[in-house]
């Protein structure tokens, strides 16, 4: 399990992964469980019915392979490879950081933190608690994607590229390297003893047959071959002045692309 904090203001934030139920933790303003396993009606909590793909990793490697999509997901890794994409891990934090700080930026992704100055995710944050995997091009970070991990699962947390700022050919590239990430990063949990990679939530079937984008992101996780599972995120808010500031500002579309 991991539990992150921070703060907006005076107020302390703390997000708990890796739990299958919510409970209360003291000293906080503001707490949220991301995706439990199970359903559960602890006083005060705010449940949110969600979906994830997850892969089971304790299949073979081959079958995992076999499993993925041929075209969208197999031979993009085939061409990064090709390509000569490298895979680093745990390197490239700062050049990360400004990668995903330009990229929220391009996507309009704004939030609470926003408003007052201050970025949603901070680099020590993505230091302290993530396990960073990074695709380089002739030495350039191209693309990267910041895990959560326990002992027996991994989570994708904030991705972030340059494919917005760069011509069609080269964000093909990066599509692609992305894809090598994806298949570096199962092969490195695996050799951990990680059981399960989560793809970090889809949008509900009802929501994506009206959006064509949010379609488009539950088709490229899906892509990979995981299946889909019903999980349960909870909130609760315990001061009032934050009560206030979750209210006037909502922060559901920061919650979306920070899970």
């Amino acid at each position: 399990m991991i539990i992150t904090e921070k703060k907006i203001l005076a107020y302390n934030i703390k997000e708990v992964h890796f739990s299958d139920y919510p409970y209360d933790i003291e000293n906080c303003d503001f707490l949220k469980f991301h995706y439990c396993k199970e359903k559960d009606n602890t006083k005060g909590f705010i449940c949110q019915k969600k979906f994830t793909s997850i892969i089971d990793l304790t299949q073979d490697l081959d079958i995992i392979w076999q499993n993925m999509d041929k075209k969208n997901a197999r031979y993009r890794i085939n061409r990064a490879q090709r390509e000569d994409i490298e895979i680093w891990i745990n390197k490239d934090y700062n050049e990360f950081f400004q990668i995903y700080r330009s990229f929220i930026q391009k996507k309009g992704m704004k939030s609470l933190f926003d408003v007052f100055g201050v970025g949603s995710t901070t680099l020590e944050t993505m230091k302290k608690y993530g396990t960073l995997f990074t695709a380089e091009h002739d030495g350039e970070v191209l693309v990267g994607t910041l895990y959560l991990k326990d002992n027996s699962k991994i989570k994708a947390w904030i991705g972030a590229s340059k494919r917005l700022e760069v011509d069609k050919a080269k964000a093909t590239m990066i599509s692609n390297a992305d894809r090598l990430i994806d298949w570096e990063l199962i092969k490195y949990a695996k050799e951990e003893g990680i059981k399960e990679f989560d793809l970090g939530g889809l949008w509900p079937k009802d929501e994506a047959e009206k959006d064509e984008k949010k379609n488009g992101i539950n088709k490229y996780k899906l892509f990979l071959g995981g299946k889909i599972f019903t999980r349960y995120c909870y909130y609760k808010i315990y001061s009032k002045g934050y009560n206030i500031l979750y209210q006037l500002y909502n922060i559901k579309d920061f919650d979306r692309w920070a899970k």
